[in-house]
């Protein structure tokens, strides 16, 4: 059985509803420790301006939530495109005070050899990691399967060039990525901060955590043993959001409305883990 207080639970709330406020309560009446926040009534967490990061900041504030780590889409762009708009996202990014931003590392043009890109992929992340270590921010990269870091090798490569960054596992998509997730861990679990909490079936379809293959329940084992806390729960890969009934694998998730499915996400994830509110 694990205490309430020996972990720590976030959601990526931009898949319940976008008004921060249904987030902030939801993420109470779950009681969560805070968000991972993506985006609000406002627009993509990267793409605000100065004045709306000022709102939120102070919503934020008001409400008693941390905030694990801003859910950016920077980094979610070719590698061949406009790279100084990326730049640009971030510092607008930098203004809301968070502790950590969450990042990608480009996508790699299709039919093209990945390794042939690691030196510009390090350099641009290089630029901005710079950036937000002058601001006293902490760079998380997240292995999406498509770009540069969607393999254990090369977050590895990323991180070991660049010690001031840190990893945010998301076993879904080294699953998407054609992975062993438990040798994924072995190799990045030093330098993993959170845990992004998603389940994949092996057809690659969404489903609810500890129903797919990406070993959820051995993750936070592992993790937990190694004096880790920090656990990004993502309603968006556990349920479809519809009043309607989804089957998948002749097994049927039935959720009355997106709220309900929020709620049954991490009620799920609590029960995996043994939490007793």
């Amino acid at each position: 059985m694990v205490k309430m207080s020996s972990v720590k639970l976030f959601s990526f709330g931009g898949e319940l509803r976008t008004e921060l406020s249904d987030q902030i309560e939801a993420a109470k009446r779950n009681k969560l420790n805070g968000l991972e926040l993506g985006g609000t009534e406002f627009g993509p967490i990267s793409d605000i301006s100065f004045v709306a990061a000022c709102l939120i900041r102070k919503k934020l504030n008001d409400s008693g939530l941390e905030v694990l780590s801003l859910a950016t889409t920077i980094g979610r762009i070719g590698i061949k495109d406009d790279f100084e708009a990326q730049i640009e996202k971030l510092k607008n990014t930098l203004v809301l005070g968070a502790e950590k931003v969450r990042i990608s590392s480009f996508f790699i043009p299709g039919f093209e050899k990945p390794e042939d890109y690691k030196q510009l992929v390090i350099d641009r992340l290089g630029q901005m990691n710079e950036l937000a270590g002058a601001h006293g921010v902490t760079l998380c990269l997240e292995n999406k399967s498509g770009c540069y870091g969607g393999t254990a090798e090369r977050c590895h490569e990323i991180l070991s060039a660049l010690p001031e960054m840190v990893g945010v596992f998301n076993p879904a998509e080294f699953v998407k990525a054609g992975e062993d997730v438990m040798s994924d861990w072995d190799k990045l679990r030093s330098r993993i901060a959170y845990i992004h909490v998603s389940d994949i079936s092996e057809d690659g379809k969404p489903v609810p955590v500890g129903s797919g293959v990406a070993h959820i329940r051995d993750l936070t084992r592992r993790f937990i043993e190694r004096g880790s806390r920090n656990f990004s729960i993502d309603p968006g890969l556990t349920v479809k959001r519809s009043n309607k009934q989804t089957e998948h694998e002749g097994h049927s998730y039935t959720y009355k409305n997106s709220d309900a499915a929020f709620d049954a996400a991490c009620s799920g994830f609590k029960a995996i883990i043994g939490i007793r509110d």
